[in-house]
């Protein structure tokens, strides 16, 4: 089994490279904007001067969605085709597939999802061997602190969310936290975590009643959120990291008729989102701004394509949603 299993995956990753690298002669050759591909355009439109990929996870969560989003509206304004490789969640060994794949394809820029403990550093050395620009992207800046990286980092975003809940519930503030699947090492140390735990510190009194990593799926905040207060029925507060279980935990809340007496802090704009802030289910949702990350991230291939130097790590921030509306 494991004979054949090993042939399958040299199969599969020959087929993939051979794809690629024709692909990527057939741009070298034309340039033009993967016509019928990405941006389903037609034969007409004038030729690319650039090929970039885009390696992202395969995941649901609104931020990655904004990602590709921010990255092909860049594409167009630099003159660029793009290609969206993604991968598992889970996969960290995929990743790597794609970008050793991406760079041995000889493409002009490779932008990649790095999120902690990825090596980033090691990346950038052999994107630069090989001539390609190399664009990290994220939330948290990896270790190293490498050049170039544009994110919004979940430390603030953590300080935020407290902050938010303690402006309303005080030192009565009982916070369920849920971190995003993705994440790894443990629970205390995420950034996440540390930013909400530094907020809380104004308000004595006010603490996290339960911590808890959702898992992979489209039901991971649903479970996670009925699983914290049906264990701590004390909770009057949810903080999630990201758009599905902000939208899980929201539903959560309806169907326990907890509304009012369950404040819920999420992450990200999606149109149920919205909705769920318009009859009062979520307080409010703090919105990285993944697609403006996107196109930062084709801005700064484009600066460092003709001669500039990469700049330091890039913070993008946040905004926040509210039955208000927007505020920075």
């Amino acid at each position: 089994m494991k004979r054949a299993a090993w042939i399958l995956a040299a199969l599969f990753g020959a087929a993939f490279l051979g794809a690629i690298l024709m692909n990527a002669r057939l741009v070298q050759e034309s340039r033009r904007a993967l016509a019928g591909g990405v941006f389903r355009e037609t034969s007409k439109i004038p030729r690319a001067r650039y090929h970039l990929v885009l390696v992202i996870p395969d995941d649901d969560d609104s931020f990655f969605s904004g990602l590709a989003e921010g990255v092909r509206a860049g594409a167009r304004e630099a003159d660029a085709a793009v290609q969206v490789f993604r991968y598992a969640s889970s996969s960290a060994a995929e990743a790597e597939r794609y970008f050793e794949v991406a760079l041995g394809a000889g493409v002009d820029g490779l932008i990649l999802y790095s999120p902690r403990g990825e090596p980033v550093l090691r990346r950038a050395e052999a994107a630069a061997r090989k001539g390609v620009v190399f664009i990290p992207v994220g939330t948290d800046v990896p270790e190293g602190s490498p050049a170039g990286f544009i994110g919004s980092a979940s430390l603030l975003q953590g300080f935020e969310g407290g902050r938010r809940i303690c402006a309303a519930l005080g030192a009565s503030a009982r916070i369920g936290v849920i971190l995003p699947a993705n994440g790894t090492g443990p629970e205390e140390e995420e950034p996440l975590y540390r930013g909400l735990s530094a907020s809380i510190q104004a308000f004595p009194g006010a603490r996290v009643a339960a911590l808890a990593r959702a898992r992979p799926g489209t039901l991971a905040g649903e479970e996670a959120a009925s699983a914290m207060l049906g264990a701590e029925p004390g909770i009057n507060a949810i903080f999630c990291a990201n758009s599905r279980d902000t939208q899980g935990v929201a539903q959560v809340v309806v169907d326990l008729n907890r509304v009012g007496s369950v404040l819920v802090v999420g992450a990200d704009e999606t149109p149920e989102i919205l909705r769920y802030i318009e009859k009062g289910v979520v307080a409010a949702s703090i919105v990285r701004d993944s697609r403006w990350i996107g196109m930062e991230a084709v801005r700064a291939f484009t600066r460092i394509k003709d001669g500039g130097a990469p700049g330091g790590p890039v913070e993008a921030g946040f905004y926040v949603r509210t039955a208000e509306g927007r505020s920075p």
